[in-house]
Formats: structure tokens, C-alpha cells, sequence
């Protein structure tokens, strides 16, 4: 995981996976985020932890939740 170049958008990550996180908490319901664009950026978080590890793929970590 890196981190995008803009301050903003690196602030709008963090909002929408705290916000992830307590939505997880308060109605039990999981969620995976990934966010990718074509100069390399990527984030991937799943229930708003972005503590995925590199080698699991994006199949991989969507595949329990479709």
C-alpha cells in the first residue's frame, strides 16, 4: 500500500475508512475498499482495517464478500 501524492485525497481515505470502521461496529455489516489508479496508487482496506497484506489479490479479498 502507498500513499497518494495529494494531501487531500490522503485525508478523504482516512475519513471514509474511519467512517467504514464504525459502520462495521454499529450494524455488524463488512465491507472491503480498494482504490487503484493508473499512475500506481493503490489502497485496500477490508471492514476499514488497511492492514491488508501485499500478497492476498483483490479476487482474493472480494471473494467472501460476493
Amino acid at each position: 500500500m502507498n500513499n497518494h501524492p495529494d494531501a487531500e485525497i490522503r485525508q478523504l481515505i482516512t475519513r471514509l475508512t474511519d467512517a467504514l470502521c464504525t459502520w462495521e461496529r454499529s450494524t455488524g455489516s463488512e465491507n472491503v475498499l480498494i482504490i487503484r489508479d493508473d499512475r500506481g496508487f493503490c489502497w485496500r482496506s477490508v471492514n476499514g482495517k488497511p492492514d491488508v497484506p501485499d500478497d492476498l489479490s483483490d479476487e482474493f479479498i472480494t471473494k467472501r464478500f460476493t
